[in-house]
C-alpha cells in the first residue's frame, strides 16, 4: 500500500497535466502559476494569447478545468478541485456576477417582482445563490437548462408564511366581569 501523496504531489501532478493540454492546444508561451487556496489547487495561465485560452464566454478555459480534473480524479483516488484561471478572468467575472446580483436585488425589492438572470454555468450560478444565501427575504432557485447545462438563477421576495391567511388579530378588550 502506498503513501497518501503530499499536497505538492496534487501540485505538481495538476502542473504537468495542463502543460500536456496546453502543449497538445499550441499554446508555447503558456507558463503556469499554482496556489493552493482554501484546499483546492487554483493555476493561473499567463500566455500572450490570454483571449483564446479563455474563449468565448469561458467555454475554452472551463473545458480546460473539467479536463484537468478528470484527468487528476483518474490518477488520484481523492485528488483536490483544480480552479484553472486566466487574465484574473474568474476574478473579474466573479466581481461583475456579484454586482448583477446586487442590481438584481435591489430591482426586485424595489418592485416585488422576481429576477431572472441569464443563463449561467453552474460556477456562476453558485457564486449567485452563495452572495444572496443570507437575505432572508430573498429566495433563489435555479431553472431553464439549456443544452449546455447553463440554467438561470430566479431571484426572488420571500411569500410570508402566512399567505392568504389573515394575520392574527389582537387579543379583543374584555369588558369589567
Amino acid at each position: 500500500m502506498s503513501a497518501q501523496p503530499s499536497l505538492q504531489d496534487y501540485v505538481d501532478a495538476a502542473r504537468g497535466i495542463l502543460e500536456n493540454l496546453l502543449r497538445f492546444l499550441e499554446f508555447d508561451d503558456a507558463r503556469l502559476e499554482a496556489a493552493v487556496v482554501e484546499g483546492q489547487i487554483q493555476i493561473q495561465i499567463l500566455t500572450a494569447d490570454t483571449g483564446r485560452i479563455i474563449g468565448r464566454t469561458s467555454q475554452t478555459l472551463d473545458a480546460l478545468q473539467f479536463l484537468l480534473n478528470r484527468l487528476l480524479s483518474r490518477q488520484f483516488e481523492d485528488s483536490p478541485y483544480c480552479v484553472v484561471d486566466a487574465g484574473e478572468y474568474r476574478a473579474r467575472r466573479r466581481e461583475k456576477l456579484l454586482q448583477d446580483a446586487n442590481d438584481a436585488l435591489a430591482r426586485v425589492r424595489q418592485n416585488g417582482q422576481p429576477w431572472r438572470m441569464p443563463l449561467l454555468n453552474a460556477m456562476e450560478r453558485r457564486i449567485i445563490h452563495q452572495a444572496l444565501r443570507d437575505c432572508p427575504d430573498i429566495r433563489t432557485h435555479s431553472e431553464d437548462e439549456d443544452a449546455e447545462g447553463r440554467k438561470r438563477v430566479v431571484i426572488s421576495l420571500v411569500e410570508p408564511e402566512s399567505a392568504g391567511e389573515p394575520e392574527e388579530a389582537p387579543p379583543a378588550e374584555t369588558g369589567p366581569a
